[in-house]
């Protein structure tokens, strides 16, 4: 008896919480049908757009650059998937700097980023993918979250590897990729 006490005893003490259910697209139209048929116009197109929206893969450049490897692999990803590109280049370090300096960092990084972003941009333009293309100035995680929320239909992450493990694996690297599909943030 002591031990379903014990059961009972924390199951009254949690608390759960459903920010989200898994999408299925035969649910996610007969929600949209049955708000249509009830008059909710409005909410039935949102959930129909929601469904059209491309699904996009986010690719993280180290500093302002995106090495080739990186680039190459992100665009066979997203073609083969048929996902669109967020290419963010992003820094924290002007974060650190005084006013009047952090905002010369700021201009600097993000025209770098501008000219860096090319080749990626060609050979997305190339393969048939969608493509856009951030500059942000923040901690990198804060970032991701706020573009998970803003693109919900974002899945991926790609980032540039490690340079000491690339150093030390001498060219044999992979790239690391995040699968945002069980992220449980406030984005979520």
């Amino acid at each position: 008896m002591a031990l379903f006490g014990w059961f009972r005893k924390n199951k009254k003490n949690q608390d759960v919480e459903v920010k989200e259910r898994k999408k299925s697209v035969l649910q996610d139209t007969a929600a949209a049908v049955a708000f249509a048929e009830a008059g909710e116009h409005e909410t039935a197109r949102s959930i129909i757009q929601k469904q059209s929206e491309p699904r996009k893969i986010l690719v993280i450049g180290r500093e302002e650059h995106f090495s080739e490897k990186l680039v190459d692999y992100s665009v066979s990803m997203a073609k083969r998937l048929d996902f669109e590109i967020v290419a963010l280049n992003i820094t924290a370090a002007p974060l650190s700097m005084p006013a009047d300096k952090s905002q010369e960092a700021a201009l600097l990084f993000h025209s770098q980023s501008l000219e860096n972003v090319d080749a990626l941009a060609k050979h997305a333009q190339e393969n048939g993918v969608g493509f856009i293309h951030l500059v942000e100035i923040g901690r990198q995680d804060e970032v991701v979250e706020k573009l998970h929320a803003k693109y919900p239909n974002m899945r991926y992450v790609l980032t540039e590897p490690d340079p000491d493990v690339t150093q030390k694996a001498q060219g044999k690297i992979s790239i690391p990729v995040f699968d945002l599909g069980s992220y449980q943030g406030s984005a979520a």
